[in-house]
């Protein structure tokens, strides 16, 4: 059954980017912010039709304990905005597949996943094409070259926490065995994070949605990226989290095609070369598994 779930997510999450991508041209910390509000929202309105019980079952021992898995899923929330908004979507799509190397080598560590020198080589080709795919073009001018930097390091802060944050994701998964009650945390510890920033800062604008850009594509992508998130913690809780990241990766097949067709991206053969060798990587990694 976890493979269902698994299946459902990569293909959901593979027309986020699309999406976020469609509405970039807001401010990107108004994005995030906004972003966490709306998917969290979601969430808690999710889990509470599904449990209603949540809110009575709700523990500070539990909101401390997940505390750190918010944390770098929220700082993933703004990476993953950044880099869309200043690079093309089918190069910063496709680094932030190496999340997978970030989850393989913690899973590892953390959760005493087995694996073999082959996926350890297969791992390493992954780093190795996401560098040579973020090399800008040579007549790229200087202002160019710069946004291409700022996107790919951006990608690479994704690639960081959103790794570390799934790997938390599933010990949480595993210890209160029930993804749900998980989603559920994750999202009260979000929103009133988010409530105190805004707070703080007296920036109450930034989750007034009528102040974003192409709601629309706002909105859509807020569905796709919450969809995808609990079709893959369901698919935690009898997958390793090694096998379930590599199937995900392949998320990015779909992306690349839908940049191409929907964005109209233009790439060269080289960069599309690189998307594939990433795409096989993941692919075989599963197969390995």
């Amino acid at each position: 059954m976890w493979l269902y779930w698994c299946l459902l997510s990569t293909v959901v999450s593979g027309f986020t980017s699309i999406a976020m991508k469609k509405c970039s041209n807001n401010e990107q910390k108004r994005l995030a912010i906004m972003g966490l509000f709306s998917y969290h929202g979601i969430m808690i309105i999710i889990s509470l039709i599904i449990n209603p019980k949540f809110i009575l079952d709700l523990k500070v021992i539990d909101i401390l304990e997940m505390l750190p898995g918010a944390i770098m899923q929220a700082m993933g929330f703004y990476c993953a905005f950044s880099c869309v908004k200043y690079g093309k979507v089918a190069i910063t799509s496709s680094i932030k597949k190496c999340n997978t190397v970030v989850i393989f080598l913690l899973g590892i560590i953390m959760l005493k996943e087995d694996f073999t020198i082959l996926q350890i080589v297969i791992s390493v080709t992954l780093v190795i094409l996401s560098i040579m795919l973020a090399k800008p073009k040579k007549d790229t001018t200087v202002i160019e070259k710069r946004l291409e930097r700022k996107s790919i390091l951006y990608a690479y802060g994704y690639v960081l926490c959103n790794g570390i944050s799934k790997v938390l994701n599933k010990v949480y998964v595993t210890n209160f065995e029930n993804p749900l009650y998980v989603i559920f945390n994750y999202a009260i510890i979000t929103i009133i994070g988010v409530l105190i920033y805004c707070m703080v800062t007296q920036k109450w604008e930034y989750i007034d949605i009528r102040k974003i850009k192409a709601k629309r594509y706002f909105l859509l992508q807020s569905l796709t990226d919450a969809s995808s998130s609990i079709f893959s913690r369901f698919s935690m809780l009898d997958g390793d989290i090694s096998v379930i990241s590599v199937i995900n990766t392949s998320s990015i097949v779909i992306t690349v095609l839908a940049s191409r067709f929907i964005l109209k991206e233009k790439i060269t053969w080289k960069k599309y070369l690189m998307i594939l060798g990433i795409f096989i990587c993941v692919f075989v990694l599963s197969l390995i598994k």
